[in-house]
């Protein structure tokens, strides 16, 4: 009788890697997207999708189960029985109660989660290195039972930057940071020209956690001294918000959070400048030459209105930005320090 191969007894470039299953900011795409790229069998399973309309490799239909007990019984014998490690993001899993990582466990099958935000930030610590803080999820102990329950199945868990790694370093035995990452060839670099009425474009995914009112009120005091325009790009898929993002000459992320996301990636990536609030904490813990403006709910019209006033420095900060970019958020790159913590955990 011949037994199945494990992750361990694998070739390692022979691994079947699943990750799932929520897409966020579409890390979970690129990602697996990189690894294929270095010859490493990955796909991404999304459960749950928006207007956004990221991409996936395969989906599962919930509705085709009829019953939570039919998708579990396809789960348990086809999902989890062929492939090998399981990557997972955003504190979810194959089940919705999480109870399949008490079955990969049992099966000695490694399985990695990665945490991107809301899903572990809670207000108390965040306010102690950023007084702007906001959260979207307003119950801390819902994050600390499930943080619980998930780090006593899984021991590594990778966060994007230092500001994440506060909130999980309690829970997990291994944290590891790899910056969100893009695929730099999606995104067209045109060095920004000089304009005499420049375009200024903020997204509102999220707008108490964004900063919004902030920043239309800051819009609304400039208006009749400066001339300029300015977009909101809302409720429009990722392949159109893009289009958008490109006819901009400076981009505005978020005022609250106090470490940067992806919109700033794409942003610095095209070669815009970005304003972002970015807390004194972080500002120690990332590069030096961060091109991003920061600026924070009290003082965002002072920054705009200095930028329209030296709409010449523009162009040098959008050169500065793709640079960055390129440098610390390339998926080929980080991809590759991924599968370095996958080789740590078989």
């Amino acid at each position: 009788m011949t037994t199945k191969p494990t992750a361990q007894s694998k070739p390692f470039n022979r691994l079947n890697v699943v990750h799932g299953t929520i897409e966020i900011a579409n890390q979970m795409y690129t990602i697996s997207k990189g690894l294929q790229h270095h010859a490493i069998s990955s796909k991404t399973l999304n459960y749950f999708h928006n207007y956004l309309n990221y991409s996936s490799e395969f989906e599962i239909d919930w509705r085709s189960f009829r019953t939570t007990e039919k998708l579990k019984l396809y789960l348990l014998n086809h999902l989890i029985p062929e492939n090998d490690l399981f990557h997972f993001h955003f504190a979810t899993s194959l089940y919705r109660d999480n109870y399949d990582l008490t079955l990969i466990k049992n099966l000695n099958k490694p399985v990695i989660m990665h945490h991107w935000g809301s899903d572990v930030r809670q207000l108390s610590k965040a306010l102690e290195i950023n007084p702007y803080a906001k959260v979207k999820i307003a119950t801390p102990s819902s994050i600390d039972k499930h943080l619980r329950f998930i780090s006593n199945h899984i021991s590594h868990c990778i966060v994007p930057d230092d500001e994440l790694r506060r909130y999980v370093e309690d829970y997990y035995e291994h944290v590891h940071i790899i910056p969100s990452m893009i695929d730099l060839e999606a995104y067209t670099f045109n060095p920004l020209q000089k304009s005499e009425k420049p375009l200024i474009v903020h997204a509102p995914t999220h707008p108490e956690i964004k900063g919004t009112s902030y920043i239309v009120k800051a819009i609304e005091q400039l208006k009749p001294h400066y001339s300029f325009k300015f977009e909101l790009v809302e409720k429009v898929s990722h392949i159109e918000a893009k289009k958008m993002y490109e006819k901009a000459d400076i981009i505005i992320d978020q005022l609250h959070i106090g470490s940067y996301g992806l919109f700033s990636i794409e942003g610095m990536a095209m070669g815009k400048p970005v304003i972002c609030y970015i807390s004194d904490y972080m500002l120690e813990k990332y590069p030096s030459e961060l091109p991003i403006i920061p600026a924070t709910p009290d003082n965002i019209q002072d920054k705009l209105e200095e930028l329209l006033k030296n709409k010449d420095v523009l162009p040098e900060i959008g050169l500065r930005s793709r640079k960055y970019a390129q440098k610390y958020h390339d998926y080929k790159k980080n991809s590759a320090n991924i599968i370095d913590i996958y080789k740590s955990i078989i």
